[in-house]
């Protein structure tokens, strides 16, 4: 087959959730089939890097759509009910040269199958439901991920702007959300809950699918050793801390669990990630039990040294990779019901261990770091449960199988 894969903006990081999807799957696509890539930028603002060493060996040709006008949009956007027609809306010219290049790839290339990457390029494909086969992989539904965050905003009237916009938003999420599977050949999600979430809205479940994100055999090939006795007392935490689930995750864990119950106890916090948060950044001056590393490169340096990998995730959906990649590098993991919602295949007790208050998050942690059998056993549970359904190669096979299937 020759495929067509569609992304909003260059691929640049594999520190990035949608970047290391992307690119695993289409790096092991590009073994079976021909692949092209087409970087639509929908941000003015975005500038363009030299983005990920490899694409050449993975994509026949790459190329970047022009980018958006920076001209004030149209006014018409305002009178949409819905996403679906923002962009033609707001530039009409841009929006059909985006739509020429398109066909001329197609074209040029004799395209059979198209990947799509984000929901904002919907409207940009659509026309090419009729002649294309299309398999839009929404990865997260921006609907639940709304739904979830306002249940946590302020009591009305206070944030009056932000629950305004935050409702609105959602509601036109659920209509485009909604239309996903009527437009396109499939949709496919990376969690269960995501995939419930486009069924119940479009009122169809015969085309949506869950395929889950993965990890690297060479990462768990690296870390089958890991089975040891840690360096340190504490715990880590990993992500990109300007993401809204991560920052409200990392200020949750510390009023509701670290400074109640683990400082006491002299078990250790690691947060490794860029752009901290102000507040915690004075608070791991004034407290060295907290240890603020930034973005490091090779974080499994970091990570080896600690026992237990934190997931208290709140808000959010999809999959937390650093789940699967603590599993993989050998720590055990104490989380949220909704941080390991997408390993359906993982066992509460026996992959991980699963704590939704602060004092049983608390009670886990120190009882992972005072029982070393337990932890070991549970570490061992956990990568053999990765290296059987969570690499890359096997989250791909079910990928393509899934493309060919159209």
């Amino acid at each position: 087959m020759r495929i067509l894969v569609i992304t909003d903006k260059r691929l640049a990081s594999l520190r990035n959730g949608r970047d290391l999807r992307v690119w695993h799957l289409c790096r092991e696509l590009a073994r079976r089939h021909e692949l092209y890539l087409l970087t639509v930028n929908l941000s003015s603002l975005d500038n363009f890097n030299e983005g990920l060493v490899g694409l050449a060996d993975v994509f026949k040709t790459m190329n970047d759509a022009p980018t958006l006008p920076t001209n004030s949009p149209s006014l018409k956007r305002h009178f949409r009910r819905n996403d679906s027609n923002y962009y033609s809306l707001s530039y009409p010219h841009h929006f059909s040269v985006v739509t020429k290049a398109i066909s001329d790839i197609c074209e040029q290339n004799s395209i059979s199958h198209m990947i799509v990457c984000s929901l904002s390029l919907a409207e940009f494909v659509r026309p090419f439901s009729s002649n294309k086969k299309i398999l839009f992989d929404l990865m997260d539904s921006e609907v639940l991920t709304l739904t979830r965050e306002i249940q946590f905003f302020p009591p009305w009237p206070l944030q009056p702007k932000t629950s305004l916009k935050a409702h609105l938003m959602r509601a036109r999420r659920t209509k485009m959300e909604a239309c996903l599977p009527h437009w396109f050949n499939h949709v496919t999600t990376i969690n269960d809950a995501d995939s419930d979430t486009v069924r119940k809205l479009s009122g169809i479940s015969t085309n949506i699918s869950t395929i889950p994100n993965g990890v690297s055999t060479d990462l768990v090939a690296t870390f089958d050793a890991n089975s040891h006795v840690a360096k340190r007392r504490g715990v880590a935490f990993w992500g990109n801390l300007s993401f809204k689930p991560n920052s409200d995750a990392v200020r949750s864990f510390y009023k509701n669990v670290y400074r109640p119950y683990l400082a006491p106890a002299g078990i250790e916090w690691c947060v490794v990630g860029r752009d901290a948060e102000l507040w915690l950044l004075e608070e791991a001056k004034r407290d060295h039990g907290i240890r603020l590393t930034g973005y490091v490169d090779n974080i499994s340096s970091v990570l080896a040294e600690y026992p237990i990998m934190v997931n208290p995730m709140r808000i959010g959906s999809g999959l937390k990779n650093k789940v699967l990649e603590a599993f993989a590098m050998g720590l055990a993991v104490v989380s949220t019901g909704l941080g390991v919602e997408a390993l359906c295949k993982a066992r509460e007790g026996i992959d991980y261990m699963r704590a939704d208050e602060p004092e049983k998050t608390a009670f886990a942690i120190k009882l992972l770091i005072e029982n070393e059998c337990l932890r070991l056993s549970m570490i061992k549970s956990a990568r053999k449960l990765v290296s059987e359904h969570y690499t890359w190669s096997k989250v791909a096979g079910d990928f393509d199988a899934l493309l060919c299937s159209l």
